[in-house]
């Protein structure tokens, strides 16, 4: 018979020219190396011959199921192909792989032809992982927003479908909740070896590049881990920082929410690897020293924590400093609350000099807190009540 005109073209693509040059020993091994590249993309393992066979049809659950498995007809049929198939590399591909064995065109086109019969089950199989099934997991509205949820879901994704996995969540992520979203997308990364990582990044700086919707730079700031702002290409993280600082000089508060330049919350973990630093830093002083209450509260009660991580030189430390305590001298309640809430996280020497800056404000023995080595900071706001005052 006609062998190519009666398998798949694929299978005769890979066995063509040792077929075509009559070593048909050789050919009869390519259909197998064919199929047992079939097994590993279907299923992400990357075994070979029996133990292949195994880790793809064998297991409870298999990782590919050629039925519905809800009989006992059904899962004897699974365990006969798991049979046949690690038979054919025992008594097929094993003894033509450790010796000299001369087959004849008649033998190798049955092999081969029944190679391909195997190949349509498999192909027909059920795999473990399908993309267009896994993608309405992350959108899922029922969705356990937890890191814990998210790694279980990424440990369902074949390692060799995880980074065509990202992008299309990356691609879709405007249609999902950008914290579930975010939690998948991190995941993802952290389990994908550097060079996947890198063109990942290739991908983001393209859209960064050109994107101006602030939903979309909300999304991007707040799916890339900050380590990696600095990997992403130069034109896209000048672009997005720039944008940044635009929205922190607009930047508005009150009640502790922003009111203008909310996009720059979202960019307070990327601050300290910013190329534009130091403008961010500038940024901040001019909002903290300027006469507009809202302005201050901005920088006071939304990103305090990160003044230390872009204001570095002494005289700039200051500056902020000063601003801050005189607006606690002129009774701004909400800026002396963010910073009782912030200071632990300060570095020491912001801390020594806030409390050198507010000694005055400060009552040694009614203090609003300690700090970590126990200096008195600020007077309480709760008065000392002394016996005589008491109601009884």
């Amino acid at each position: 018979m006609n062998l190519q005109t009666h398998i798949r073209n694929s299978l005769w693509l890979a066995i063509q020219s040792t077929y075509q040059s009559g070593n048909y020993s050789h050919a009869i091994l390519d259909a197998m190396h064919y199929l047992s590249n079939v097994l590993r993309d279907k299923t992400g393992v990357d075994g070979d011959g029996a133990t292949l066979v195994g880790q793809a049809l064998g297991g409870d659950p298999p990782r590919l199921r050629i039925n519905r498995l809800q009989t006992e007809t059904e899962r004897n049929e699974q365990r006969g192909i798991e049979s046949i198939l690690r038979g054919m590399y025992q008594a097929i591909r094993n003894p033509r792989s450790h010796e000299q064995i001369e087959d004849s065109q008649e033998t190798a086109d049955a092999i081969i032809y029944f190679i391909n019969y195997l190949l349509g089950i498999i192909e027909k199989s059920e795999e473990p992982f399908v993309l267009s099934k896994f993608i309405p997991c992350v959108f899922d509205p029922d969705f356990v927003k937890s890191q814990r949820y998210a790694e279980l879901l990424v440990e369902k994704i074949p390692t060799n479908k995880r980074f065509d996995t990202l992008v299309t969540i990356y691609r879709d992520k405007l249609q999902g909740d950008i914290y579930n979203i975010g939690l998948v997308v991190r995941a993802l990364i952290g389990n994908l070896p550097d060079e996947q990582v890198k063109n990942f990044l290739e991908v983001v700086s393209d859209e960064m590049s050109t994107i101006t919707d602030e939903k979309e730079i909300r999304y991007n700031l707040h799916l890339l881990p900050p380590n990696l702002w600095e990997q992403l290409s130069e034109t896209s993280r000048l672009r997005i920082e720039n944008r940044v600082i635009r929205a922190i000089k607009e930047g508005e508060a009150e009640g502790g929410n922003p009111k203008r330049g909310a996009l720059a919350t979202w960019a307070r973990s990327h601050l300290q690897y910013f190329t534009l630093k130091d403008q961010v830093g500038m940024a901040f002083i001019v909002k903290l020293i300027s006469s507009n209450s809202a302005s201050q509260r901005y920088v006071t009660e939304l990103f305090l924590q990160q003044l230390p991580v872009v204001i570095s030189l002494p005289y700039r430390r200051s500056q902020c400093i000063k601003a801050i305590s005189n607006s606690i001298r002129e009774d701004d309640e909400a800026t002396r609350n963010a910073l009782i809430r912030n200071i632990y996280e300060l570095p020491d020497s912001w801390q020594k000099e806030f409390v050198k800056e507010l000694k005055d404000m400060t009552d040694e023995n009614n203090p609003e807190i300690y700090l970590p080595d126990r200096t008195p900071f600020l007077k309480s706001s709760n008065p000392i009540v002394t016996d005589d005052e008491l109601p009884f």
